[in-house]
Parts: C-alpha cells; structure tokens; sequence
C-alpha cells in the first residue's frame, strides 16, 4: 500500500499519496523557474494551484478520498509539461539572466498550422499568426485564386504538408511570434491563465475535456457565432455553384447532346470527336478533363459541405489522395496529348497526272458539276486550314476548298496533287487517298467540283489538293461565273 500524505493547496486539504504529490511539485517547480521574474512566477504558480484545487475538490469531494498519481497525470496532461513550454536544458542549465539574454537574441517566429483557427487544415490560420493578419484576409486570396485561376490548391496542400501544427503551448507562442522575452512572459502568462478560467467552467472533472474547447468570453462567442454563420453562407454558395459545374461538366462529357436540342445538329455534335480523334484518345481525353477539372470542384464542394455542416474530420489522407489523382489527370492529358500530335508530325503528297482529250472545238468551257452533293439543310460548325465541317440532318460531314488553277502550257492535261498529314509517311499516303475529288471531261467542256470531300469514318489530318489544268495556246478558255470565287487563271 502507497504512502499518503495531507498536503494545503490553495487552503484546502488534500489526501494525497507520496508519488503524487512529488509529481506536482516537480511539475509546479519547473513552471515556476521558466519565468525570470519571480512574482510573476508566484502570481501565475498561484493561480494554477488554486484551479487544480478546484479540480480536485470536484474530482474528490472528500477530504479522506485519496489522490493518486494518475490523476495528477490527467491534469499535468491537460495542462501540457513544462518542456512543451521551455527547453529543460535551458530550465535546468541556464540562470534566468541567461535564459532572458538568449531569448532576446534568438527568439523568432515560426510558421505553425493553427489548429485552434481552422477552417480545413489551420493554413490561413497559421500564416496569419506569422504576419500578425486576419486569417479571414487569407482564407478569402486563396478562395478567389481558386475560383478564378485554379490554382491556389496545390500550393494550399503543399503549405498544410510542410507546414506542422502547432500543438504544445511553446509552439503555440513561438507562431504568434513575441517580440521579446518580456512578451514572451507575458504570453506564457496569458496561456496558463487561459487554461485556468476554462477549468473554472468546469462543473465535475469527468466534462472538463468538452467544456475546455468552449470561449470564457461571451462577446468572442457571439463573434464566431457570426462568423459561423457567414461561412455556412459562403458554403452554401460554393456548394451549390460547385454541384453545379460538376454535374456541367459530367453531363457535357456523356450526354452531352441534350444541351443542344435547340439545334438542327442533334446528337451529331458527339460525334465531331471522331473526325479528329481515334476512340482511345476520346476516352483517355475525357478522363483526363474530367480528373483536371472535378478533382478542384470536388474538393471545393466539401470545403463548402464542411463549412455549412460543421463537421470535422481529419482530410489529410483526402487532400493526397485528391492531388495524386489531379497531377495523374495531368500526365493522362499530356500523354493523349502527345499521341495526337503524333497524328500531324509527318506530311506527304500524292501526284497524279492525266491528258486530257483533245477536241474539235477551239475552246474549252470550265463548268461546275452539276451532281455536287448539296443537302436540303447544312449548318456550318466551324472552319479548320480549309476544311468546313457541317452538319446536316442526317450526318456531318466534310468540305475542303481546292486550289483550282487553269494556266497555259503546251499539253492539254490535268495535274493533281493532294497531300495529308500522319503518324508516319505511310498513314500519311493512306491518308491522301481519303480525299474524293471529282472532274470530268465531256468533249470541250471539263465539270469540276469546287469542293472535296473525305471518305466515310476518314480522320482529319490537314488534307489538300491541288488541281491545276494546262491549257495550250490554241485554245481559247470559258469560266462559268459560278467558278469565279474557286478558280485562279493565269491565262495571258
């Protein structure tokens, strides 16, 4: 059986046993030799003896009931040990003069997450601790950055990775950054001072640990109350705008065609893509767009969700997570994008030549065709190095402007040229004989598109042609005026 002992706090009497009253006495012993002046030290040592009175006197209403060294612990616990607060080489090895010399020269700020101001991970918190700033004012440059620019939440999940929380007491004060030993005292006062009025909110010691996270101020209850409020607005607002792009962004990469039933197009704006992209490089590439751009509206979203809700929840393991996944997006959209341009890297030209027949007639007529393939209906999407996509009511299609041009030259022929882009220099040639181009001669008159188009499911890679027809001398040239805008003569 342990030896107990009476002992007098605060002009109470304790029953106590001998290892823990030895334990507080160490405890109270260091707190007072970490202050250089000694009735501060008498003031503050005071104080705390007259809270843990009243913690006891909770804990043990009566005076025969015994104090063991575990509940010593608890408080010592709730308070934080002497060494969180100052170094004990200094405490046991330095006089205070020395102690006060050093702190003068050497204390400095240092940059803590602060976990007592937070909204998410306590960034904006710290940083404004460390330039004396409202973290309001930083919490409002990184929303802004974000929702503008995209790119405040990288460097926001770097800074809460590196940056530690400021946990114990010294840490604490080391993030609001006295400015001297004489604050730093006064700091350290402030801190004990503040544990002791929570513990003075304290009806049994079994609740102490719930009502020690409640304010003793209430002007400073009401102000986070208004506070709260406002950021449950300012949630709701990023919820709902957020909910919104995400299911934006879901629907215009799946069925995206809804958005169009306005249009004529219908559902054929989908398949657009296609002309361009081979069925692998669709998917990597809507994938990869919808990682780039969900991940920062995902994560906005449980910003807003935990900002109206309250909760809180350790989002560490979210946060890497949800980077790991953005930068993967990235790469994927790197790597569709290099497969694309492998699409363009090589060019090549097909050259095809044909005589023509000669004719009675002096003079040779240029006339469009007649048998172009016109749709009722065509809506124009877009133009690209020549080539017009449309849409008609059925399928969309493809229209390139040839290079036409009739010059004089001693035999009667037609040359073609028609050149197309690939991975390679055979897909390259592959890709020239996708290119429909329809003329013909009828005696003296030569019918000529002036459009060409691809072949059904051929892909885009900047095809071209170029027809140009030779005319001798002897022969006179007739250009429909239809082909005005189409034909370049060089007739003299």
């Amino acid at each position: 059986m342990k030896k107990t002992i009476y002992i007098n706090l605060n002009g109470y009497a304790f029953h106590i046993e001998e290892d823990a009253y030895d334990r507080l006495s160490q405890y109270l012993d260091k707190i007072e030799r970490s202050f250089s002046d000694p009735e501060e030290a008498k003031e503050i040592i005071a104080d705390i003896e007259s809270r843990i009175a009243e913690i006891f006197r909770s804990s043990h209403p009566s005076a025969d009931e015994v104090i063991t060294l575990a509940n010593v612990e608890e408080v010592i616990k709730t308070m934080g040990e002497p060494q969180d607060i100052v170094d004990e080489d200094e405490v046991g090895s330095q006089t205070k003069e020395e102690t006060k010399r050093d702190s003068d020269s050497g204390y400095s700020k240092r940059l803590y997450r602060d976990p007592d101001n937070r909204v998410i991970g306590g960034v904006c918190g710290g940083l404004g601790a460390y330039f004396n700033v409202d973290p309001i004012v930083f919490r409002a440059i990184f929303l802004v950055a974000f929702i503008i620019y995209g790119s405040s939440l990288l460097p926001y999940i770097i800074l809460w990775i590196v940056m530690p929380k400021a946990v114990t007491i010294k840490q604490k004060l080391e993030m609001k950054g006295p400015a001297g030993y004489e604050k730093w005292e006064q700091n350290l006062k402030n801190e004990y001072k503040d544990i002791s009025d929570r513990f003075t909110k304290s009806r049994t010691y079994q609740n102490f640990n719930k009502d020690v996270s409640e304010t003793s101020d209430k002007m400073g209850y009401a102000l986070r109350k208004f506070i709260g409020i406002i950021g449950g607005a300012i949630g709701i607002v990023i919820m709902v705008s957020t909910l919104a792009s995400l299911v934006a962004i879901i629907l215009a990469f799946t069925v995206g065609y809804t958005l169009f039933d306005f249009s004529n197009i219908g559902d054929l704006y989908t398949t657009i893509p296609s002309y361009f992209l081979y069925p692998q490089e669709v998917t990597l590439g809507t994938i990869s767009v919808i990682i780039i751009a969900g991940v920062p509206l995902l994560i906005l979203f449980l910003i807003g969700f935990k900002l109206v809700f309250k909760f809180k929840t350790r989002v560490g393991l979210v946060a890497l997570i949800s980077i790991v996944i953005w930068i993967g997006g990235w790469v994927m959209l790197a790597y569709t994008s290099a497969k694309v341009a492998k699409n363009y890297s090589d060019v090549e030209a097909k050259y095809t030549k044909v005589l023509l027949e000669e004719t009675r007639s002096q003079t040779i007529y240029f006339k469009p065709n007649e048998n172009t393939f016109t749709p009722d209906y065509k809506e124009r999407l877009f133009e690209i190095n020549r080539l017009d996509i449309y849409a008609s009511e059925e399928k969309v299609y493809v229209e390139g402007d040839p290079k036409i041009e009739i010059k004089r030259g001693p035999e009667f022929q037609v040359t073609i040229k028609k050149s197309a882009r690939g991975s390679d220099y055979s897909e390259a040639r592959k890709n020239c004989d996708h290119i429909e181009y329809f003329w013909m001669q009828k005696d003296s008159i030569v019918y000529i598109d002036p459009i060409f188009t691809l072949t059904e499911g051929a892909k885009i890679r900047d095809q071209k042609i170029q027809v140009v027809f030779t005319i001798p001398e002897n022969y006179k040239v007739d250009i429909a005026d239809e082909l005005d805008w189409h034909v370049n003569s060089n007739l003299n």
